[in-house]
């Protein structure tokens, strides 16, 4: 079995495959220029419900992943993100110059200890960070990226960081709409006045 690039495990054929259309989705939405990384540990296990999979019919998408795609649609759209098309706010989010990523660019799903394959890729996700995106700042996403936050911090680049009371923005109720509502713990609004004083 080939050893995948994007986690550095064994892996099959059908699992590099899923990979490459990955990055093929998100190629397209690149910015020429990035000005902000939303960096997430890891994508979703299903190719449906990956960021950046615009698709027409929403219904084919988990809840979770429409939850996710609509509060990170909020830093460029208004609260009802959820009505646009997923194009035409990938385009904006391409035209702001935002960009997601993830640390292991493969799903948490196949890896046998993913905890130990973000600490392993580590390295090449800062230098991913620092030389092929360069951006302007990083808004860690999730609780899998705060060991990335103090490494981050390690090689100076800690002011760049856009953090949640010195935490990645956090949503435990995605998936769960009437928690999230309760609790008010969807981060695209909070996000969003985090950057508006810096951009």
């Amino acid at each position: 079995m080939p050893v995948c690039d994007g986690c550095g495990t064994r892996a099959d054929d059908a699992h590099i495959e899923r990979r490459a259309q990955r990055l093929e989705f998100a190629k397209r939405f690149r910015p020429v220029q990035i000005r902000v990384v939303f960096l997430d540990g890891a994508p979703p296990a299903r190719l449906e419900d990956y960021f950046y999979c615009a698709t027409q019919d929403r219904s084919v998408r988990s809840l979770a992943s429409r939850m996710y795609f609509d509060e990170l649609a909020k830093c460029v759209a208004p609260a009802t993100a959820g009505t646009m098309q997923e194009v035409a706010t990938l385009t904006q989010f391409q035209q702001r110059g935002f960009f997601l990523s993830y640390a292991v660019e493969c799903a948490f799903e196949d890896q046998a200890d993913p905890q130990n394959s973000l600490r392993r890729l580590a390295p090449t996700v800062l230098k991913r960070v620092q030389d092929l995106y360069k951006p302007s700042y990083i808004v860690p996403l999730s609780a899998a990226t705060s060991e990335l936050i103090r490494l981050f911090g390690l090689i100076g680049w800690g002011e760049r960081l856009v953090l949640n009371n010195g935490g990645p923005f956090v949503d435990p109720y995605l998936g769960n709409p009437r928690r999230q509502a309760e609790m008010g713990t969807g981060f695209g609004e909070k996000i969003k006045k985090a950057l508006a004083p810096l951009l």
